[in-house]
C-alpha cells in the first residue's frame, strides 16, 4: 500500500510538471502573414483596359501611375473587428470634363467569412458620405489584402475632346502590409 501511494504521488508530481505553464505560453503568434489586423497601404489600381489619364504619352492599367490622387488610400483593421477606411480617389465632373483629388475617411467593421492562416476572405463594411451601406469582399493573401469591384468606373479620357471621363469596368485594388 505505501508503494501504491508513492506511486501515485510520483505520477500526480508529473502529471502537474508536464501541465505547467512553459515559456512559450506567454508568446504571441505575429507572423505577419496569419494576422488579420493591421494598416494595409494602397499600391495598385489595375483597371480593365489602360488608360493615359495624366496625358504624357504612356498608357497604364495601373491608375497610380496615371494620377497621385490614390496617395495614402489605406486601410486599417483593429483587432476588435473595426477598421479606418482612409479614401482617396479621383472626382470626374463629366459635364465638365475636369477631375480633381477627393479624400473621405469611414469607419466601419470587418469579418472572417471563411479559410484560415495566411488566406482569408474578409467582409468589410462601412458607410458613406451618402449614408449608403458600403460592403466588400476582399481576399486576404499572405501580407495582401485584394478587392476586385467588376463594374466599377475609373478615370480616362475623352478620345475628341481629351476631358475627363468615367469608364465602367473591373476595377482591381491591391492593398499591402
Amino acid at each position: 500500500m505505501k508503494k501504491f501511494r508513492i506511486l501515485a504521488c510520483t505520477l500526480l508530481v508529473t502529471g502537474f510538471g508536464l501541465t505547467s505553464c512553459s515559456s512559450d505560453d506567454d508568446a504571441q503568434d505575429v507572423n505577419n502573414e496569419v494576422q488579420i489586423e493591421g494598416t494595409y497601404n494602397l499600391t495598385a489600381v489595375k483597371t480593365a483596359e489602360p488608360t493615359d489619364f495624366d496625358e504624357d504619352g504612356t498608357s497604364h492599367e495601373d491608375q497610380m501611375q496615371e494620377t497621385n490622387c490614390y496617395d495614402g488610400t489605406k486601410l486599417v483593421l483593429n483587432a476588435d473587428n473595426t477598421l479606418t477606411y482612409q479614401k482617396n480617389s479621383v472626382l470626374i465632373d463629366v459635364t465638365e470634363g475636369n477631375s480633381a483629388c477627393t479624400e473621405a475617411t469611414y469607419a466601419g467593421n470587418w469579418e472572417l467569412l471563411s479559410g484560415a492562416g495566411s488566406d482569408v476572405i474578409l467582409r468589410l463594411t462601412y458607410v458613406d458620405n451618402n449614408d449608403d451601406t458600403v460592403t466588400m469582399n476582399v481576399v486576404k493573401t499572405g501580407n495582401e489584402i485584394r478587392y476586385t469591384n467588376e463594374f466599377g468606373t475609373y478615370p480616362d479620357r475623352d478620345e475628341e475632346t481629351g476631358g475627363a471621363v468615367l469608364t465602367f469596368g473591373a476595377v482591381e485594388y491591391l492593398f499591402v502590409k
